[in-house]
């Protein structure tokens, strides 16, 4: 499945893979632009700005300059979590997990915006897609110290189950790195979410850089077998 989004006006398409979903967190750095643009002229398709102890005020600053970086280019900025943030930036969507705003109330605040759901199970995954989530974040596949409270991963047979029984977007999260990266691409995932191995590497662009090379590589390799 090839499937990546845009807005065109208030309506989203369907067009090319997701691949690189970097997510700028707080707890790693507070230089949101500075990674919002490296991201914008690295073309990654989706950056998310996640910052869970900042002041609301703070993050609606922060996405509304994220927003003005991104508008207009094929980088598309999803925020974490909170509804108000996502509205008064006017970012391109929401990304909620299992403990967050229920999807349904969210889809009904923002039935044009793209809306992703944190999912472990293919149970919670079935449910997310059937209420019409645009994709789903899948985790955490490996060991990850990004967020100290998650449970234990799910491992690569877990989630390649969960992208065989659903039919949306599935972008795997949680301790991924360039050395892991091909057994995750192997699973079929079509897109994958990294924090850390991005964020505190000696030189982030070259690890963006190189991350892709490596998306690219496998999906040349694959569409040469297919």
């Amino acid at each position: 499945m090839v499937v990546f989004f845009y807005l065109e006006g208030n309506m989203k398409r369907k067009l090319f893979d997701i691949g690189l979903y970097f997510i700028i967190d707080g707890m790693y750095t507070k230089k949101f632009e500075y990674y919002t643009d490296m991201a914008v002229h690295n073309h990654v398709s989706i950056i998310q700005y996640r910052d869970k102890d900042a002041a609301i005020p703070d993050m609606i600053e922060n996405s509304k300059k994220m927003k003005a970086i991104t508008k207009n280019t094929s980088t598309t900025l999803i925020i974490n979590d909170i509804l108000e943030v996502a509205e008064k930036s006017d970012a391109d969507g929401i990304h909620v997990g299992q403990s967050d705003d229920h999807y349904t109330s969210v889809k009904n605040h923002f039935p044009d915006k793209i809306i992703g759901v944190s999912t472990m199970t293919l149970e919670e995954s079935l449910e997310a897609q059937n209420l019409g989530a645009d994709y789903l974040g899948v985790g955490p596949v490996f060991v990850t110290q990004t967020k100290p409270d998650t449970p234990p991963p799910i491992g690569l047979k877990r989630l390649k189950e969960i992208v065989e029984f659903t039919n949306i977007p599935i972008v795997a999260i949680g301790g991924i790195n360039k050395d892991n990266l091909v057994s995750v691409l192997e699973t079929g995932v079509h897109g994958v979410a990294i924090i850390s191995a991005i964020l505190t590497a000696l030189n982030p662009e070259k690890e963006i850089q190189a991350i892709q090379q490596i998306i690219a590589h496998y999906n040349e390799k694959r569409g040469k077998h297919e």
